[in-house]
Parts: C-alpha cells; sequence; structure tokens
C-alpha cells in the first residue's frame, strides 16, 4: 500500500498561511482521489493546529520540533531519514532531503512556487532570500521531481540551473479560504469596503509599482475606489514604505485618502470576501508569488488587469488585460471601468478560466506523477 506523505509546513514567508491552507486542500483532494489501497500522511510540526479530516485515508501526524525550527533542522540530510522509503510532496522547497540509492523506493516531488529568489531577491529580505534558493537547490539536486505552478516559472528554473533540467508544471487552485463564503458581504462590511472598487495586492516600490495606480487615479477623477489588500506581497525593505510605527502599511497620498482603503484582513476567509466584491483585480508588479490571489480572483469571476509579468499572464490569459507601462496602465484601467460591457465580457471569461483550475485536478496529476517514476 503506498502512501503520500505531504508536508504542510510551509517556507516562512509572506505566503506562509496561504500556502498552509493550500496544503490543507491538497491533502484533502489527494484523499479524495488516492488510488484503491493508497493513503496519505499530513505531517505538521509541534505546536501546529490539527486540522480535521473527515476522510480515514489521511491521517496526522506531529514532527517533534515546532515549525520555527524547522528550515535550520531540514537543512541537513540526515532529518530526511525518516522519510526514507516513502512518497513525499511538499508545496514549498522547505523539506528534508537526502541522496538515496535508486531502489530504496523513496520518491519526493517539491513544487517552486514561484521565482522571486532569482528576479527579486531584494524582495525576500536577507534570511529569505539565501534560504529560498538553498532550499531549491538541495531541491534541484535530490528530489526526483520539480513541479512549478507556471510554465514561465519553470523557465527560470531552467534558466538558473541548466536547460537540461527537466521540470513539470502542476497546475495549482486559490485556497478555500479565497474562495468567498456565505458571509462574504458581513466581512466587507465589517472591513468597511466601499460598494463598487477595484483591488490591488500591490505595494510602493520599483516592483510593486503601487505608483502606477494612484497616478491613474489622479488622471482620472471618475474611477471607483481602490482598495489595497495589505499583507499578500512581500513588502518593500526601504524604511520610505513603512509607517511611523515600522508596521510597513503602504502610505497614500493626501489627496488621494477619500479614494483608497488600506485593508489588512483579520483572517484568511477575509481575502475571500474582498476578491469576491472587486470589479477589477489591479496587478502591475513586476513579480508573481504563487499566484493565489489571481486564482481567487478568476474563480470569483474578476478580471485582471496586469503588468504583462510571465507567470500572471500565463494564469490570467483572456480573462484580463495587460499593459506594461505606466501610462497604457492608467489607460487600460479607466477603458474598463468606462466600458461596462468589456468589464463584463471580461468577467464571463474570468469565470471560465477560474474553472481550470481545482484541488482535485492537481491532487490526480500529483499521484500519477508519482506512478510514473
Amino acid at each position: 500500500m503506498a502512501m503520500l506523505t505531504l508536508i504542510a509546513e510551509p517556507f516562512p514567508d509572506w505566503e506562509a498561511a496561504a500556502q498552509a491552507a493550500a496544503a490543507r486542500d491538497l491533502a484533502n483532494a489527494v484523499a479524495a482521489t488516492a488510488p484503491r489501497s493508497c493513503s496519505a500522511r499530513y505531517l505538521i510540526a509541534r505546536g501546529t493546529e490539527k486540522p480535521e479530516f473527515s476522510s480515514p485515508v489521511i491521517r496526522v501526524e506531529q514532527l517533534p520540533m515546532r515549525a520555527s525550527m524547522l528550515p535550520y533542522v531540514w537543512q541537513s540530510g540526515t532529518t530526511a531519514r525518516p522519510l526514507d522509503g516513502e512518497f513525499v510532496h511538499s508545496l514549498t522547497p522547505m523539506l528534508p532531503l537526502r541522496s538515496r540509492g535508486e531502489d530504496d523506493g523513496s520518491q519526493t516531488s517539491v513544487t517552486i512556487p514561484h521565482s522571486l529568489a532569482w528576479e527579486a531577491p531584494a524582495l525576500l529580505g536577507g534570511a529569505q532570500a539565501r534560504l529560498f534558493p538553498a532550499f531549491a537547490r538541495r531541491a534541484v539536486k535530490l528530489a526526483d521531481v520539480l513541479l512549478t505552478p507556471t510554465h514561465a516559472t519553470a523557465r527560470v528554473l531552467q534558466r538558473q540551473y541548466g536547460e537540461h533540467l527537466r521540470v513539470q508544471v502542476l497546475p495549482l487552485a486559490p485556497p478555500s479560504e479565497y474562495v468567498a463564503g456565505d458571509d462574504a458581504a458581513e466581512r466587507r462590511a465589517a472591513l468597511e469596503l466601499p460598494e463598487r472598487y477595484a483591488l490591488t495586492t500591490a505595494m510602493p516600490g520599483e516592483f510593486g509599482r503601487l505608483e502606477w495606480l494612484f497616478d491613474a487615479l489622479r488622471t482620472d477623477p471618475s474611477l471607483p475606489h481602490l482598495v489595497v489588500l495589505d499583507g499578500l506581497d512581500p513588502r518593500p525593505p526601504s524604511k520610505e514604505h513603512r509607517d511611523e510605527n515600522g508596521a510597513g502599511e503602504p502610505a497614500v497620498p493626501d489627496e488621494l485618502r477619500d479614494r483608497v482603503v488600506v485593508v489588512r484582513p483579520r483572517e484568511l476567509a477575509d481575502v475571500g470576501a474582498v476578491l469576491a466584491g472587486a470589479s477589477l483585480l489591479l496587478q502591475p508588479q513586476t513579480y508573481s508569488g504563487t499566484g493565489y490571489t489571481v486564482l481567487g480572483a478568476l474563480g470569483a469571476g474578476v478580471p485582471v488587469l496586469h503588468a504583462d509579468q510571465e507567470a500572471t499572464a500565463e494564469l490570467v490569459l483572456d480573462a484580463g488585460v495587460a499593459a506594461d507601462a505606466s501610462g497604457p496602465f492608467a489607460a487600460e484601467y479607466s477603458r474598463l471601468f468606462r466600458d461596462t460591457d468589456a468589464l463584463a465580457q471580461l468577467s464571463v471569461l474570468a469565470c471560465d478560466r477560474g474553472r481550470g483550475f481545482s484541488w482535485r485536478s492537481a491532487a490526480w496529476q500529483l499521484w500519477e506523477t508519482h506512478a510514473n517514476l
């Protein structure tokens, strides 16, 4: 009987909460799609709350150490010995790995969720910018299969580690918390959101380009409110983007304070409510994380205006519009809110595109990947 062990503790970056939620969704899907006589194990750290799974196919086990220790302990190959002979998968490169013989029965698949460590390492900060590529290099060397959520991320890995590197694309899905629940309207009201708004997760600076959106608001006074969803993107390290308390909330120009709302979700379920209430998702960033926000927007029928960043463009396809400079971006922003028919058509396309991403499909492909090893 084959058992697939899922590493449920994510890489400790700004996406950690979303990745942990995604791991729970993947675990449910892996259990639901498990071939006959196969099962799954959900591995968490000591102190992490145990999720309750309804399927008897999956069981939860706790490691004898806390999550804060794992990035350091798992850099040693000896910590991978308890996983010898098992099928193992992680949604992030943080997992224990070691060199093994070809006949010990072990199979390890690793998802490299984004390419920030190579394309925008300054956004990760010193420790994360060192840890992420270190774990990725180990995965390139020791894992049986490398997976990425997009072809764009796969190409970055191949440029970094050689064109011969074999990478499979495993499309992911938004965490279930990024899908609006029955209380979505109440959550938006509690967050004091306007009735109609465009949404962004962009932060200030050369990578986040939140300034593009401020410029667009100045140019077109008829644009609806802009809601900035804080905390879903890496924060710029520069001091000028931090408030007086050092919290790093993006500063809104005085003349736009009545048109811009900065919101930090109280919990992940707020993200789904905020996404579902938006008319348009604005992504001027030069980078992409795992893409959960974009996938959540598409699932809610929210089109995306983006800066033609490769991974984002691949997820969106015809469910949005691209503009790679500030002026054209502002022009498209205004056009979409003037042309209600065009926005409505894009919303239909977003719904269609969103249906193409599901955890069940991801789980099927993961089982198939291990079956083919």
